[in-house]
Formats: structure tokens, sequence, C-alpha cells
């Protein structure tokens, strides 16, 4: 018996694979100017002073709060997140606030911000999650108003606009991700933009000091997307890989159901480690140019998959469902529902050979790890036991999208 088709597939092509494969074993992976025309693209494209190119999202984060917050100062962001974008604020020498979300977009609360920001705040950071913008004009004028520099984490919204500007253009530093699973896939890599052009000469020169991003490090990466296309390919998914997954989920089996999650040991880091310290290669920057027309086309047909969702669940009040949005504010990178007892509802959609999951994500303000900074964020701890992925990926059908609807419409009895 055939199973369903994934509940994910990566943004990758045989000719990144060829592309990898041929330039490193030629050396040519470290040669070309398509860095420095990518940062001029961004640049040009968001209307910014400066773009420089990441080796990670991450580091993006940390080289910002390193050169705009003074150490010792605290930056206020959301604990719905991974745990490395914490670290990020600890590594820079900054101390972190958590600032409980909205229920229902998944996103900071501005009301929480105005009322955490004091004298000793250097920072306000925001992150757009799932892809959709947070309350992103609200918060930046009260940025403003408070003399607060505020930072963008858009790595899971690149292409999200709001009122047809570009998120990542309303604070100081906006940042996007070309990682593994990002709608631009460099199998590492980002982008940082703004407007602050001392700040940014500064980033700048500590980049430049950095190694490029090293090969072992780059084909491990690699190695990890063949791993993911092989599993995700409908054939081998639906023959096997998907009856793997729904055995281990019915029956509780870690090491099956953790090869498909992020983040699973979440650990204080107080110093950056070594290996994300290093710079974009070429190579890296020819992989993203290649991308960058085909992203809004992508963002168009994940909003008509979170229509054909929201019409087929929006009449059962026991799910929270994303707002909806058909403004390019919300790229629906997942359509995220929450549901209380959502492990039984997996579990029903399981049996039912739907391929939908639990998500990863975690209340950062309650680890262990970041204990010291705790702080009761009530909205964040229930989103992060009951939030569910249904799929929205380009190649994803509706056909699909209806057979899980339909499931989950038996699970409540409609």
């Amino acid at each position: 018996m055939f199973g369903p088709l994934p509940r994910l597939r990566i943004y990758t092509t045989a000719s990144q694979y060829w592309d990898l494969l041929a330039e490193t074993l030629t050396g040519r992976r470290l040669n070309g100017g398509e860095v420095s025309e990518l940062e001029r693209l961004f640049a040009n494209r968001a209307g910014t002073a400066v773009a420089l190119a990441l080796p990670q999202a991450r580091v993006g984060i940390y080289l910002s709060i390193k050169h705009l917050v003074r150490p010792g100062q605290k930056v206020i962001l959301s604990p719905y997140t991974i745990s490395d974008v914490v670290n990020m604020v600890v590594c820079a020498g900054a101390v972190p606030v958590f600032a409980d979300i909205e229920r229902a977009t998944c996103n900071i609360d501005a009301a929480e911000v105005e009322k955490l920001i004091d004298r000793d705040t250097g920072a306000v950071m925001v992150t757009h999650f799932y892809g959709l913008a947070c309350d992103i004009e609200r918060i930046a004028a009260i940025c403003k108003a408070r003399g607060v520099p505020l930072i963008e984490d858009a790595a899971q919204a690149f292409g999200v606009r709001v009122n047809g500007r570009a998120i990542g253009t309303f604070g100081d530093v906006g940042i996007y991700s070309f990682g593994l699973f990002k709608n631009v896939n460099s199998f590492l890599g980002g982008m940082m933009i703004g407007n602050d052009q001392p700040a940014f000469e500064n980033i700048g020169r500590e980049l430049s000091t950095y190694p490029f991003q090293s090969a072992s490090g780059f084909l491990r990466k690699s190695v990890q997307a063949v791993m993911t296309d092989l599993v995700t390919w409908p054939l081998l998914f639906r023959v096997g890989f998907f009856w793997l997954f729904r055995y281990g989920f019915l029956n509780d089996v870690g090491s099956v159901n953790d090869r498909m999650k992020n983040d699973l040991d979440p650990v204080l880091k107080t110093e950056m480690p070594n290996d994300f310290l290093c710079r974009m290669t070429p190579l890296q920057a020819r992989m993203a140019l290649r991308q960058l027309d085909g992203v809004e086309a992508h963002m168009h047909r994940r909003i008509d998959a979170a229509k054909r969702y929201y019409e087929g669940l929006r009449d059962i009040p026991e799910l929270i469902l994303p707002p909806m949005r058909t403004d390019l504010s919300h790229m629906y990178w997942y359509y995220p529902i929450q549901f209380d007892s959502r492990h039984d509802l997996v579990g029903y959609a399981m049996r039912r050979f739907r391929d939908i999951s639990e998500s990863y994500h975690h209340n950062c303000a309650d680890l262990p790890c970041f204990a010291q900074w705790y702080r009761d964020c009530p909205n964040t701890r229930a989103t992060a036991r009951s939030l569910i992925y249904l799929p929205t990926y380009p190649r994803y059908p509706d056909s699909e999208i209806d057979k899980t609807v339909k499931v989950i419409r038996d699970f409540f009895g409609r």
C-alpha cells in the first residue's frame, strides 16, 4: 500500500549537488565575485545602504548584537524559537529578556515589548515566525520612540512584505537565512541588511577576518541534504519511510521520531563556536543567486495551500488557526494549527495515513539551560505544547491537502 506524500521537501536540485561536487574537487568553490554581487543585489532590492553575506543567519544575530548593544545590556526577544537564537544573544555579551507571544500568530507581542523596554534595554529582536510578519510597524514605532535598536530575524520569511515594504527593512538590521530548509537554499548561509553604515563597516571588517566556510563543514551539510532528499523522495517515502515514521510515532520510538526534528538537545553557549565564525563562499552565493527569481511564485503557491486549509478547518472551534492573509505578509512556511491534545490528533492522522507532525520548537523561557533568564510566558508555553505543522511546500498537491483536511474534520466529528 502506498502512503501519503511527505510533510516536507527541501529546495535542492540535482544541479546544486553537481556544482557542489565539481567545484569542491576543482577548488573553484572559493573563486569568483558572486558574494559581492549578491550583497549588492540585496541592498538594491531592499533599498538599504548595506548588505553583508553571512555563513549562517544566527551569526548575523550575534554580530548585530555585538556591534549595536553594549555588554550587559538587555535584548528583548521571543522565547518561541530555536535555542541558538538565544545563545547568540548570550555569546554577544547581552542579557536575553523573554517577551511572550500572541497565541494565534506565534509572534512576539508588541504590548509585551512596550512593557519590557527600560533604560537597560540595548535592543529589541523580533522573529517573523513561520513566514508571518509580526506587528512590525507598531514595534518599529515603539523602538523609534524609545531610541532602542530593532533587529529583525526574518530567517523563515524571506520575500514577505508589509504594505509593500520588505520585512527586514523596518529595523536597524534585517537578517535572512539561506539554510537547508529555507526558500533560498545554499545549504548554509544568509544575509544581513541595514542602513547604519558605521556599524556595518565594523561588522564587515570582522567578517573579513573569518576564513571561508570549510569544505568539510559544507560537505557535512550536503550529506544531510542528500539524506533528507532521499527520505522525502516521494516514491521511497510512500513505500517505505512513511511506514517507518508512522510506526515510530504510534509506538513512541524516539530514535525514529527525532530524525525529522531539529534542536533536540538545547544547551547554553557562552562562547561563539569556532565553526560558526566563517564566511560565505562564492559557490554558495552562486547557488543563492539562481534561486531568487522563483521566491514570489513559491510564496503564492504556499498561500493557495493555506487558503485551502483555512476553508476546510475554519469552522472547528477547538483549533487555533493562523491569520489568513493573501497580501504577502504571510508566506506560510507551514500551515501551523494549534490543538491542546495535539498528540491525539497527530496519532489519529497517522493511523489514517496522513503525514503531519508536532512542532519541535521550544518555549526557551522554560528550558533548564536558560533558567537564569526565566520569565513566565504562558502563551508561548501553550503554543509549544499544542502546535502542529501541516505541509505547504510548493510541490505538495491540493489532493493531499484535501485528504488531510478530511481526516482532521473526521477527528472532530465534523
